[in-house]
């Protein structure tokens, strides 16, 4: 609460009221839902640059999204938001790691179940 409130300071002189825009949207979970179910509808690594993003308020940001499950099933969306600058190669690397790691973890509850019945 109050975040934005940083923003009406004189010395942010830059687009404000797009940034303001973009913290009111990335606020509201229904806006986040949307655009991560739909990165949950694609198969493997979802990379969104700038205006690649569907909501207009997002297209100054990058989304890269990887999807982790129980095999073909996916369960959720691993992703991170950020400025278009930013290092694609590290972060790529961070989520798909990420996402197989719960994935296998997943897995190997699944298994640990089936075992128990």
């Amino acid at each position: 609460e109050g975040k934005l409130n940083i923003l009406d300071q004189p010395e942010f002189t830059v687009d404000l009221e797009k940034i303001k825009t973009l913290f009111k949207t990335l606020e509201e979970k229904s806006k986040l839902i949307k655009l991560l179910d739909s990165c949950l509808q694609q198969d493997g690594l979802t990379v969104l640059i700038g205006a690649e993003n569907s909501n207009d308020e997002m297209s100054g940001c990058s989304l890269i999204a990887n999807n982790y499950g129980l095999g073909d099933d996916k369960m959720g969306t691993i992703a991170v938001f950020g400025p278009k600058r930013m290092d694609y190669k590290n972060i790529i690397t961070i989520v798909n790691h990420t996402a197989k790691k719960v994935s296998k973890l997943l897995s190997e509850r699944n298994m640990e179940y089936k075992k128990v019945i």
